[in-house]
Order: C-alpha cells, then structure tokens, then sequence
C-alpha cells in the first residue's frame, strides 16, 4: 500500500486537472446547505428538504407541482388520485415522511445511514392500518436503491415481486411498495422540476443546492471522494484507515485539502468498515449531532439509550471522540439525573467520552467494543429499569 505521501501527491495532481475543467465551466464548490449541515443528515437536511418541496401548502408557491412530478417519477400519481387536500408530514409517528390525501396514504422511509429498527416498517403499516392495506405504499428511500428493508424491520411481511409491480405481502394483506435511490429517482426528480421553475432564480437556485448535497452522499462531485473510488470500487480498509490516522492527528496534512463534510464521510467509511462484523449491534449515523453510532439490536424503538457513538465538533479541542455515550434528545435536568443513578464507567462519567488519542487504530476501536459491548447492553437494562421507576 502507497504511503501518504504517495497519495497526496496523486491526490492533488487529481484536482488539479478537475478544478481546471470546473473554472472552465465556470462552478465553485460553495454550497449554503453544507456550510450549516453535514451533507449525511437523514433528518435535518434530507427529510426537511423533501417535505418542503412535497408539501402543497409551503411556501415555495408551486402548489402540487413538486409532488405530482416526483409521484409520476415513482409511478404512483394515478394510484394516489387527484386531490386538492394532501397533507405531507414529517415524524408523523416516527414516520419520516407521511402523505395522504384523506384516502391514499404514503410512508416514505428515509435510510441515508441509518439502520434498520426493531418491526420498523411493520409497525408504520400498523400505525396506518385503517382496514385497508389497498390503500398504502411503502417507500423506501437509500442513497443508491441497492438495499430494501431488512427482515427485522419487515417482522412477518416480506417483499413480493410480481408482473404487476413490487409490494410486501403478509398472509392476505398486500400493499404497495417502491424501492427507490436519491441517485436515480431523486436526481431525476429534482432535475425536472427545476426545469418546471427555472425562470424562478431562487428557486431553481435552492434545488440545485441541494442536487449538490445529494451528490456528496452518494460521492458525485467530490474530489477525494470521486478519487477514492476511481482507485478501487471499493474503499480499501488499509487506505481508509491511513486517512483515518491522518484526519484524527494534530498536524492532519489532509484536513486542509478536503472539506468537513468530506472529513465526515472518509471517517463514516473507516468506522463502518471498522465495525461491520458486530452482528449484535446496528449502525447508525442518520443524527445531525453524534456523527456515527453503534448501538445494540434490542433496542427496539428506544428513543434514549446508551451506545458506543464518534461524537465530533469542529469546536472542540478534542474531537477526535470515540466511546460510550447516552444518546438520545433529553433535557439536561433528566440527563443529570439518568447519571446520578448511573453515575460513572470505568471511572468515566457517561457525559463523556473514553478519548483516543492519533495512535488509535481499527484494531483498538474493535478491541474496546469487544470488551464493553456487554456492559452497553447492561448499562441500556439499567436505564430501561430508571425509566420505567419514574413512571411507576
């Protein structure tokens, strides 16, 4: 395997040759969305976008246009009917994104890094259930449309592939479904109905902003990222955790060539490879604020819950952070008090992190899950037992 040097050396001559042929055309890399959120953030970025542009009633004054077109896109606006009252939600019920029109109901799920949950899509179809499954489409939305929903998510339903298109079939009850890519059909998408505005500047302006987020997901338009797979279709782990080593170091000599979001994805990519072999945990890096999350698979629907995370700020010192963490969206008063009675880890407070320093490596990343992955789950059985106290 070539040294950094080595890489470094390719790498800059790679961009060279791509920023001359962009000032040609003349583009710049500048994007508002990315300079507020990681490009990776399923909910914040991604969901809020694509339920702005859904929805009818905001303020993007185009009415059902961005809809119509993006449900022709996925051959569902003859089923879903003409309606003048469509409602486009988003966390309805956990839900990512919900439409319906009083009749037709859609749940879009929305898996950029995230995984799968407990019964997921099974409990979404229940939530909807209104005795007609005719009725209901399952979305399911990942960066390159190569995966569907896992089998715990599915529960008893299972994917049906028939002459007349896909569904999920359990025992009688049968209902629509898609599998679709932000690579395919949402650029696809996106790309017609900026043409149906494109006299509107800011508009038109707006969607190609986030064309542009959606192309640093899936590696479109980045130049580390589009070098990285022109050397192998798959990232090499040695190479990964070469860069790696370099990003988390005090005197990285590749963080000032790449930007933070490009940062986030080459240490996604290390932490996954890292930690795929963990069957007993999910991975999870869908949140706007912990960039990467392990967690255990019982969790279930768990909305607070103690996992091993990659906490990362650009306004820390220290933000080269891999440990154990208590997740979830909780006030302070009731963090301090789940801490009080589960005061301390290996003599670590549980508001912290276990801190490796520019040594650590693949080999101690696992190591250390190895040995405290039983703990995460008895610590979780402990908040489990807090939780259930206070409400008793």
């Amino acid at each position: 395997m070539e040294d950094l040097k080595d890489f470094l050396d390719k790498f800059a001559s790679f961009k060279k040759e791509r920023m001359q042929e962009r000032k040609r055309l003349g583009k710049n890399d500048y994007n508002p969305l990315l300079n507020v959120l990681p490009a990776h953030d399923e909910v914040n970025l991604h969901s809020g976008i694509l339920k702005s542009l859904l929805d009818p009633s905001e303020n993007h004054e185009q009415g059902k246009l961005f809809l119509d077109l993006f449900l022709n896109e996925i051959g569902l606006k003859e089923w879903f009917g003409e309606s003048d009252d469509v409602k486009v939600l988003k966390e309805y019920k956990n839900i990512d994104i919900y439409i319906h029109n009083g009749t037709k109901h859609i749940i879009l799920e929305n898996k950029i890094g995230a995984g799968d949950q407990n019964k997921q899509i099974a409990r979404y179809i229940d939530t909807l259930n209104n005795g007609k499954k005719k009725d209901i489409a399952v979305i399911f939305l990942t960066p390159y449309g190569d995966r569907g929903p896992s089998k715990k998510s599915l529960d008893e339903w299972e994917i049906e592939n028939t002459k007349n298109g896909l569904f999920l079939k359990k025992g009688d009850d049968k209902v629509l479904y898609r599998q679709i890519s932000y690579e395919v059909e949402i650029l696809t998408w996106l790309k017609k109905s900026q043409e149906k505005v494109k006299n509107l500047c800011s508009l038109s302006q707006a969607i190609e902003f986030y064309k542009d987020a959606i192309n640093n997901v899936i590696g479109n338009g980045s130049d580390i990222i589009s070098f990285l797979k022109e050397k192998s279709k798959n990232f090499d782990s040695k190479l990964l955790e070469l860069l790696f080593q370099d990003l988390i170091s005090k005197e990285s000599k590749l963080l000032p060539k790449i930007s933070m979001y490009e940062r986030d994805y080459i240490i996604n990519k290390f932490l996954e490879e890292t930690c795929k072999d963990f069957n007993d945990f999910s991975i999870d890096n869908g949140s706007s604020y912990i960039q990467f999350i392990l967690k255990p698979e019982n969790l279930s629907n768990n909305d607070v819950y103690f996992a091993f995370a990659w906490f990362d700020t650009t306004n820390s010192k220290n933000w080269k952070n891999f440990g154990i963490r208590l997740i979830g969206d909780i006030s302070q008063g009731d963090r301090e008090k789940i801490q009080e009675k589960i005061p301390k880890f290996n003599g670590y407070t549980l508001s912290n992190y276990i801190v490796f320093d520019e040594k650590s490596t693949a080999e101690t990343i696992r190591d250390f899950i190895k040995k405290n992955k039983e703990k995460i789950k008895e610590l979780n059985e402990k908040l489990n037992g807090v939780k259930n106290n206070e409400n008793t």
